[in-house]
């Protein structure tokens, strides 16, 4: 079962239908700085999603993420609208790391991504590629999560080219997106057998040697003075997660 967070981000919707071509105008001179989640503007060549994966494992990715987006009709229709999820999230009972289905916990690094339009039209999501680094817990199964090994991980959003060549964007966060690229992470994982993919219930930022919440759940675990993990340095996180893990101290 996903995390809340996960449902809300998924029904973002901002969907929108951008044209394709130089504008032939140079760029302003006070243009801003690209936002932390412009990666996820970036355009997939139409059906590029596809390569590389077999059919059956894209059809399990797909029905996972159509199951999600809240629409009965596709994104390419000028219709097409997410209904809003009401309510808010309760964090205040919530242990930092949370029982998750096939839970993983490991540190991996954010090296590339792809957006994919679903083969219904109804969601759009994005793989991104991570390069594992330290397993801390492994309940999946797999035997796939292996240090210096690539996994997949669904995000919800992105941006690809259509069969007419225009563009479609659609589900992106508003704000900054849970990853960056090129950044290294703690994350908490669940693992979807049939799909072969991962999916995100939580995770920090520890590209710079230290361990920085990512997450509004996170940081407001850290706020409230509930995290073990947030704020300490990367060479002090096998203990910490032993702890929060197994209720032990000393290696996992």
């Amino acid at each position: 079962m996903r995390s809340p967070y996960w449902i809300l981000l998924t029904a973002l919707d901002i969907a929108m239908s951008l044209g394709v071509g130089a504008s032939g105008e140079a760029p302003a001179a006070d243009t801003p700085k690209p936002a932390a989640n412009a990666w996820m503007l970036t355009p997939t060549p139409y059906l590029e999603w596809n390569k590389g994966v077999a059919p059956s494992v894209r059809a399990e990715r797909d029905s996972f993420w159509d199951s999600s987006s809240f629409r009965s009709i596709p994104l390419t229709s000028p219709s097409s609208v997410s209904p809003a999820v009401g309510g808010g999230l309760i964090w205040d009972g919530d242990p930092e790391i949370r029982d998750e289905p096939n839970r993983a916990v490991a540190t991996a690094t954010f090296t590339s991504h792809r957006s994919v339009l679903s083969a219904s039209e109804r969601s759009m999501y994005t793989e991104v590629t991570l390069r594992v680094g330290e397993v801390f817990e492994d309940r999946t199964g797999s035997g796939g999560l292996v240090p210096g090994k690539d996994i997949t991980l669904l995000l919800p959003g992105g941006t690809v080219f259509l069969r007419s060549g225009k563009t479609l964007s659609a589900d992106i966060p508003p704000d900054e997106p849970p990853l960056a690229l090129d950044h290294k992470y703690l994350l908490v994982l669940s693992y979807d057998p049939k799909g072969d993919f991962y999916t995100l219930a939580d995770d920090w930022d520890i590209s710079d040697g230290v361990v920085r919440p990512n997450t509004d759940r996170a940081r407001y675990l850290a706020k409230k003075g509930r995290s073990s993990l947030s704020g300490i340095n990367v060479q002090e996180l096998g203990a910490a997660l032993d702890k929060e893990l197994y209720g032990a101290v000393g290696g996992h």
